[in-house]
């Protein structure tokens, strides 16, 4: 039945609202009970009961429902049965919530909002950091440009939101030491985000790995933020928060307001790349502030690159017609690729633990990503496909531009061969021993598709591999000892595991990578030194240390992401010279004759970490399958019996003429008689200088005189 008021009631109600004695803003302010007595002082009790309850109805309710409704949505991320849940609450509602009432329901909110228990306090800061956003969202000028104080004032104001609602998780997550100790795998997935986070710290290595697509395809975009990069790491050895600012702009552009981003799927929202998967090592006094700095350098040209080539590439596919808003376009998926973060099928808390303990998931998929352009993906538009082309063609043309150059400069600086480890390098130093990998992560994985396809060898099919060393093997055919080519696959896995999957894979082998004793002091330099002060110590080591100029450059390129230094693992260092010219002399004496005793020195290698018993049958083993093999073996254990090195090892394999000449080229480059002596003395007990050998090295003396 419908409600009237008598006349002349209505107009002193009228008459009220004309001189302003009501006030809908006060009326609102007042709770019921206060409301229904002022109401009730000109409409008399009954009438007043009414109308309050109507006001409460048609007015604060709605509302009310409103500011929830849009508080509930303000950020992404709620599962969409407890959003469906929590907004049909708010629509059901029908009375007014009290002060009290209010606060009980805001905390509850949060709670199933955020995944995790708030005080009525907290949900009334979220509630007030809410509609500020919004406030502040309103008064956003369209037509305004980027970073404009206006986009930057909700960019603000969103990130105070996210950040404080983001604390709140973080610190309700966050477990004593005593649930610690309950959860192994907690400890596991802390450890190894904590050593991948150290490792990957000190340099500003963004730019030369996962940006190396943006640098050859959009060189303006990766300049402006490579320059912008520096001063974020500025801002953080000053104690100034850099990554805020960055999000604050990225999530005022208009393409994130109009919902582009969210729809293409870019990746903007994350809180880490997978190279900093823990900020524990921001808390160590001094040197977290150099972690904070090469951290947000890292994140930060991530997060500002997706969005700036999303900007230039919504522009360019929407000039052609394109939706960029169809889930099917795949822009969001090209350019995650294109910046590192390729798609992976996981949840986040799958993606976190794989990436800490086992390996960067993402970035290997995103490279490739690159390489197949994205043609397997039916996910990706033919449109987006088609620019994933280009990207690609440009890469190899640059990369090949840059390979051909350094080959007519130094023949011997590139490997051409895909099979090789020394394929999309650039080889420099006093014997090439230092390797510029100018590929990013390409590289690998087409040598890896190289070697596990068969391809042709000297006129002979099959499975076939060139080392650093510069020896080709042919490998799944077989024989005793051989590898099968599903090894190369499981080795290049290892290669790309975390630094706690690689020392649980080295305890188990019993040996470090490159066959590294395993000690305590080396397992901890391993884990907890980041990798750039290791790789510029390692190329003092080199000729590189004795040339300043070359020195820095290669030092300059390591710290930008271009990995420079890759040692001869196995040989030492000091024997790296001697181990190439030997080499190269026994290749042109007798190819078959070195080739077995390479494959002698890898079995010998692995018998030399076995049980006696288990080399007992090893031995036995051999002999049956491949003598030839065993009698190698056998002359190189007794080798051992009178320490004999790598390279005399080597020596011994050549014959008489080559043997008496790289010794006395050996003898003729020492300063004094004495070293001269007591070398050649030393040659002849270890049986390298044979009597032939003596011959021949006294007439080459004699030629010389």
């Amino acid at each position: 039945m419908a409600f009237c008021i008598p006349k002349h009631l209505v107009d002193k109600f009228l008459e009220k609202l004309k001189s302003g004695e009501i006030e809908p803003a006060k009326l609102s302010a007042m709770t019921s009970a206060e409301r229904n007595t002022f109401f009730s002082s000109f409409l008399g009790n009954t009438n007043a009961t009414k109308v309050n309850s109507i006001f409460e109805s048609k007015l604060l309710l709605k509302n009310q429902q409103q500011g929830i409704i849009n508080w509930a949505k303000q950020v992404s991320g709620m599962k969409p049965e407890v959003k469906r849940d929590l907004l049909s609450r708010v629509e059901r509602m029908d009375k007014i919530l009290q002060p009290k009432d209010m606060d009980s329901f805001l905390s509850d909110l949060a709670s199933q909002r955020l995944g995790v228990d708030v005080t009525m306090e907290e949900a009334g800061k979220i509630s007030e950091l809410a509609k500020n956003v919004s406030e502040k969202k309103a008064l956003i000028n369209e037509a305004s440009p980027i970073r404009s104080d206006d986009r930057l004032a909700y960019g603000n104001a969103l990130m105070a939101f996210k950040n404080y609602t983001g604390d709140l998780k973080a610190e309700a997550k966050k477990l004593t030491p005593i649930e610690l100790l309950k959860n192994p795998m907690e400890i596991v997935q802390q450890l190894g985000g904590l050593t991948k986070s150290i490792l990957a710290s000190m340099d500003n290595s963004f730019f030369g790995r996962q940006g190396l697509v943006t640098l050859i395809t959009k060189p303006k975009i990766w300049a402006d933020n490579f320059k912008k990069s520096f001063g974020d790491m500025g801002k953080e050895l000053k104690g100034i928060d850099a990554i805020t600012p960055i999000k604050s702009d990225i999530y005022s552009r208009p393409n994130a307001l109009n919902g582009k981003y969210k729809a293409m799927r870019l990746d903007i929202g994350i809180e880490s790349e997978e190279a900093f998967p823990s900020q524990l090592p921001e808390k160590i006094p001094l040197l977290g502030k150099l972690y904070k700095a090469s951290e947000s350098a890292y994140n930060g040209a991530a997060l500002r690159i997706r969005a700036d080539l999303a900007d230039r590439l919504i522009t360019e596919a929407e000039s052609m017609g394109v939706d960029v808003k169809d889930k099917n376009t795949g822009l969001g998926i090209l350019i995650n690729s294109m910046t590192g973060r390729g798609a992976a099928h996981m949840t986040p808390s799958q993606s976190k633990f794989i990436n800490a303990t086992v390996f960067s998931i993402r970035y290997l998929k995103s490279n490739l990503d690159i390489l197949t352009a994205h043609v397997f993906d039916p996910k990706v538009s033919p449109f987006i496909k088609k620019k994933a082309a280009q990207n690609l063609i440009k890469l190899i043309g640059v990369i090949g531009g840059i390979l051909g150059t350094a080959k007519l400069l130094d023949p011997e600086s590139v490997e051409g061969d895909p099979r090789s480890s020394n394929f999309g390098k650039v080889m420099v130093g006093k014997n090439h021993e230092i390797k510029i990998n100018i590929s990013g992560g390409f590289a690998s994985i087409i040598t890896l598709a190289s070697r596990i396809t068969p391809t042709m060898r000297n006129g002979k099919w099959g499975f076939w591999t060139k080392d650093r060393k510069g020896e080709y093997r042919q490998i799944g055919k077989g024989k005793f000892g051989d590898r099968d080519p599903s090894e190369l696959i499981v080795d290049f896995m290892k290669g790309k595991v975390a630094p706690i999957a690689r020392l649980l894979l080295d305890m188990w082998k019993g040996e470090g990578f490159g066959g590294e004793e395993l000690t305590i002091p080396r397992t901890i330099k391993n884990l907890f030194t980041p990798l750039p002060i290791s790789n510029i110590f390692d190329l003092t080591k080199t000729s590189a240390g004795t040339n300043p100029l070359l020195f820095s450059i290669l030092s300059a390129l390591d710290l930008l992401g271009v990995n420079v230094n890759e040692r001869y693992y196995n040989i030492p260092q000091e024997e790296i010279e001697d181990y190439q010219t030997i080499s190269k002399q026994l290749k042109e004496q007798n190819k078959a004759n070195f080739e077995l005793n390479q494959n002698a020195e890898i079995v010998w290698n692995k018998m030399k970490q076995m049980p006696l018993e288990n080399r007992k049958k090893l031995y036995i083993e051999l002999k049956r399958r491949s003598p030839a093999v065993m009698k190698k073996v056998k002359e190189l254990a007794k080798g051992e019996e009178i320490n004999l090195k790598y390279t005399e090892r080597l020596i011994k394999q050549l014959n008489p003429s080559n043997r008496s000449k790289y010794l006395w080229n050996k003898i003729s480059e020492m300063k004094t008689s004495e070293e001269r002596k007591q070398y050649y003395k030393e040659m002849r007990d270890k049986k390298i200088i044979t009597d032939e050998v003596a011959r021949q090295i006294k007439i080459r003396a004699a030629k010389e005189r």
